[in-house]
């Protein structure tokens, strides 16, 4: 009996998929493998393709919308369902312009020779199937924590985020590449707030930290008065923030099956969150015209059903 291995392929022209999957089919018929193929037009379709299916192979297009701007292949090595895929990349960048997540995939430069990548997903599925996948990526600390981080989450944050800004009076908001961290490195910022999440398949924390003069531009335009210093007067204001930015994201996000926590508030710097072994985070920073804030996603590990 043939054994199924699913490929998504992140291509918005279909041209990768028509490169690769006759051959492939062609080049697998008389083995026990059994391909099926998946596209996504872009990274937001990818992100969604993932949560419900998982895949041994993904197959990307750099250069496809939505995917370079944060989400889906910045958490591809921790998702649930692409974990443990082997990534291939296609791209007209150098691997020096990837984010961290790319860098050690298997790389070819466009235009691609079709020989050559064929001859490398063939090799892999194959190495696969027999139990002897080797991979030349360095390990990343979540690929063995049991949870999985839904971008749907960090999506929606993102978005809520920026809007809520801008109606403040924050326009030069810029997202900057999301990056790995270790989850009980101190917390960026000097003032920060915090809410538990937690789903069927997630627990953990999402964590907004404003350094002194991101922080000092959103609340004097909050408050309509110029802010110089944080005070105790002001410093509460990040409280409020918070619950503005998560309370227009919490619709969407509760969609997802997700529960939200009343945000809590930590002042000043080397703050902490308790993470227990086998946790991993994510932060995506964004600056703005006076300093930089930071959006981290930490996971912890599911608790084992009795």
């Amino acid at each position: 009996m043939k054994r199924r291995k699913n490929i998504l392929i992140v291509d918005n022209r279909s041209e990768l998929e028509q490169l690769v999957k006759e051959s492939l089919q062609k080049e697998l018929s008389a083995s026990d493998i059994s391909i099926i193929m998946v596209r996504a037009k872009d990274g937001a379709e990818a992100a969604i393709k993932s949560e419900n299916q998982k895949f041994d192979m993904v197959l990307i297009d750099t250069e496809v919308p939505r995917l370079m701007d944060g989400g889906f292949v910045y958490g591809i090595q921790s998702y649930k369902n692409t974990q443990d895929a082997e990534i291939l990349v296609v791209s007209q960048k150098d691997t020096s312009e990837l984010p961290d997540s790319l860098k050690t995939a298997k790389f070819f430069k466009k235009p691609v020779n079709p020989d050559e990548l064929l001859k490398t997903m063939v090799s892999v599925l194959n190495a696969q199937h027999h139990g002897s996948t080797d991979k030349e990526r360095a390990v990343v600390p979540a690929a063995n924590s049991k949870y999985a981080v839904d971008v749907r989450v960090i999506n929606a944050i993102i978005k809520s985020t920026t809007n809520v800004l801008v109606q403040f009076g924050v326009v030069d908001v810029k997202m900057e590449k999301a990056c790995q961290k270790s989850p009980t490195d101190f917390l960026n910022g000097e003032i920060s707030s915090i809410v538990d999440i937690k789903s069927r398949s997630f627990q953990g924390y999402l964590t907004i930290s404003f350094d002194k003069g991101s922080y000092l531009e959103v609340v004097s335009s909050m408050l309509m008065e110029e802010q110089t210093e944080l005070t105790p007067d002001n410093q509460d204001a990040v409280g409020e923030i918070n619950n503005i930015i998560f309370g227009n994201a919490k619709a969407e996000i509760t969609s997802f099956g997700i529960d939200l926590t009343v945000p809590r508030v930590l002042i000043g710097h080397n703050q902490q969150l308790n993470c227990p072994e086998g946790s991993a985070a994510m932060m995506i920073p964004f600056s703005t015209g006076k300093g930089k804030f930071y959006l981290t996603v930490t996971a912890l590990p599911l608790a084992k059903a009795a």
